[in-house]
């Protein structure tokens, strides 16, 4: 008993030293870089754009960058932040500005931009956010889910915590956004405006989308799991249905495979009878280690790429908590919802803003079992009871 005592006031004192080096590493920050946000003039129609995570080419940010490098290259000068060498060449083959982060070249650039649009609030990290502090930022942000996210999950998980909350706000995690795009007045009152700062908030949809609507190009397709994109297609061509499964992460781990809620032999079984082909994108977050390279009826999709050019070739979506679906039903198509652990998931992992049955518009799932039940009726005969 005295030794889990002694351990647990040993890691308080030590979480406690570490926030208090966070505070102290912050305000330096402040002290040291912002000033210069200030000082070095801004360069007029100078653009950066950041993508998520580790500035991977993919989401709102790819979209509307490829937009601006169509049809307004000539009005501005424009790059890309590269965290990734790889990114960073594939960028610069195809003869796209882009520059890499960090060099000293990147962090003079940041200084003197004078807008840069985001797509995430993973910018502010790595002292961006210092050496953007004074540019106009656009945010586009990369879905429209139902759980709580940003400053409202952080209002709700710490608002008793005021030393956390001081951290958050010192290292940029409550920024002010000049401009930030919204897709409707439903999700701008009830999701937006209690998650995010901003000076306006408009209307207007994804960037990402668009991609629907049109046959890739060669820059589309940057960052694309082209392999499994063309194989797919192939499939395509020759009658079989095309299911995706895109679920999204768990906060503290697990997927349907690694906890054997889906037994992938037997759907593949299932697969095979009635032609159908699976492909399983996972969320880009997490690594994953699935060897399902001899399954003929699966296909991995590499979770570090973009997805949204495959999804017009996709039948049918199966998720769970993603807000991927909401981007897949501009097609028209049926998805099915897998909550298998839905109230470990929002007792554990991340809280809910709305009823699940209410904003999820397709049969719910808890069995692979029911899972292959609603397949068979909305695939082969034919019978989805939410469409309109």
């Amino acid at each position: 008993m005295s030794k889990n005592i002694f351990k647990e006031s040993f890691m308080k004192i030590f979480e406690g030293i570490g926030l208090i080096f966070r505070i102290i590493i912050s305000l330096f920050a402040f002290i040291l870089m912002v000033p210069f946000s200030y000082i070095v003039p801004k360069k007029k129609n100078l653009i950066i754009f950041i993508g998520n995570l580790k500035s991977n080419f993919y989401g709102n940010v790819k979209y509307f960058y490829l937009y601006v490098n169509r049809y307004h290259h000539k009005d501005c000068e424009f790059y890309f932040l590269a965290e990734d060498r790889n990114t960073f060449d594939e960028l610069k083959m195809y003869g796209l500005p882009v520059i890499f982060f960090p060099s000293f070249k990147s962090i003079f650039t940041l200084y003197r931009t004078k807008i840069v649009i985001i797509d995430n609030n993973r910018w502010v990290t790595k002292l961006r956010f210092y050496f953007l502090f004074t540019s106009h930022k656009v945010q586009l942000w990369h879905g429209v889910g139902f759980k709580r996210i940003d400053h409202d999950l952080i209002d709700h998980r710490t608002k008793r915590d005021f030393l956390r909350y001081c951290i958050n706000t010192l290292k940029g995690r409550f920024p002010k956004y000049d401009l930030f795009i919204s897709t409707s007045e439903f999700y701008s009152k009830n999701v937006f405006s209690k998650a995010f700062n901003y000076s306006n908030m408009v209307e207007l949809g994804y960037s990402r989308n668009g991609i629907f609507f049109q046959e890739p190009d060669k820059l589309s397709l940057i960052n694309t799991d082209v392999e499994n994109y063309n194989k797919i297609a192939d499939l395509k061509d020759q009658g079989y249905k095309i299911i995706l499964y895109a679920p999204t992460f768990r906060d503290l781990g697990g997927d349907a495979l690694t906890e054997n809620i889906l037994d992938i032999k037997r759907l593949t079984d299932f697969a095979y009878k009635n032609k159908l082909h699976f492909v399983f994108k996972f969320h880009p977050a997490p690594q994953y280690r699935f060897n399902l390279e001899q399954l003929k009826e699966v296909t991995l999709y590499d979770n570090s790429k973009d997805v949204y050019p495959l999804l017009p070739k996709v039948d049918l979506m199966i998720t769970d908590y993603s807000s991927i679906y909401t981007d897949y039903l501009l097609l028209d198509r049926p998805v099915i919802f897998f909550p298998y652990d839905y109230e470990y998931y929002v007792q554990q992992n991340r809280e809910i803003q709305f009823d699940y049955d209410w904003i999820t518009p397709g049969p719910k799932c808890y069995t692979q079992d029911d899972l292959e039940k609603e397949i068979l009726q909305i695939l082969i005969k034919n019978e989805d009871g939410y469409i309109q």
